[in-house]
């Protein structure tokens, strides 16, 4: 039965179905997701095309002290799970140092350069890219050194992709089934949001921007929407990261509202319920970047 805990030492969301078995792990794929105080992964039958397994664990994170590597390291080192040899496994990292290139003039030995002009060097920091394929783009994004040498000691042949790259390639996807209409979304990450629309298979727009309440989040939508030339009240729009209660704040300006849904190719294990679904969107879309 799934187990739900709250202390550090034991995962805060544990989501098992009977069918995993730790001896057919090498038919399994992994993602994982690390974004500020949570750590969470899920897994993935290739053979089936179901998702077994979601585990979630909160990291102890104040607003003086994120969480470090040696909390991540931590949960690695006691999570058996984590330490399996799987077919394929994937990371997804959120950061906003993130720049987006079009495929036909993305520079592979320019990527880091472009990246420092945008937003500067960080020390620690290495530049890394995932092709979004939905878009015919390249995500350029920042990350840490110290973290690529932790995964790696536990999944040696694991995947990087920035954040931008599963939302972004199922909001271009979604508009393909739009009828000409726009596909808009808002994602919430705490003190950050992302805005993404996209119509008739293209990506019109993408930016993250910080936020204080959600209020600033309509504030921001409002703009693009007019920059872009789009009826908010005759417009689709999705969102992740908050409640329908906590957006009922747009209900005088959007008409047409709801929760970001991950992809419908899979099946998940029924202990893996809607609101899971929906509160690790871009977790259970990774799989498909690649």
């Amino acid at each position: 039965m799934p187990e739900i805990g709250n202390k550090i030492d034991k995962p805060k969301i544990d989501l098992i179905d009977e069918t995993f078995d730790i001896s057919q792990s090498e038919n399994y794929h992994l993602s994982v997701q690390i974004f500020q105080d949570r750590l969470s992964f899920c897994v993935l039958n290739t053979v089936i095309n179901k998702y077994i397994l979601l585990r979630s664990y909160l990291l102890p994170v104040t607003n003086s002290s994120p969480a470090s590597f040696d909390d991540y390291r931590l949960v690695f080192e006691k999570d058996d799970l984590l330490c399996l040899r799987y077919k394929s496994s994937n990371h997804l990292w959120w950061y906003p140092r993130c720049t987006l290139v079009p495929e036909s003039m993305f520079d592979h030995d320019e990527a880091e350069t472009l990246l420092s002009f945008n937003h500067g060097a960080t020390e620690g920091e290495q530049s890394l890219h995932n092709r979004v394929k939905a878009a015919s783009l390249y995500s350029v994004f920042s990350y840490p050194k110290e973290l690529t040498e932790l995964l790696r000691l536990f999944q040696p042949n694991i995947k990087f992709f920035h954040h931008s790259t599963p939302l972004i390639g199922s909001i271009v996807t979604e508009s393909t089934v739009s009828s000409g209409k726009y596909a808009a979304a808002v994602c919430y990450y705490s003190r950050f949001i992302d805005i993404v629309i996209a119509k008739n298979n293209n990506l019109l727009y993408y930016n993250t921007f910080s936020i204080g309440k959600v209020e600033d989040s309509l504030y921001y939508l409002t703009m693009v929407s007019n920059m872009l030339g789009i009826d908010m009240l005759s417009t689709k729009f999705m969102y992740s990261g908050k409640t329908p209660s906590e957006m009922a704040i747009f209900d005088k300006y959007v008409k047409n509202i709801a929760e970001c849904e991950p992809i419908s190719r899979v099946t998940y294990s029924h202990y893996i319920s809607e609101p899971f679904r929906k509160d690790f969107f871009n977790l259970f879309n990774l799989y498909g970047c690649e």
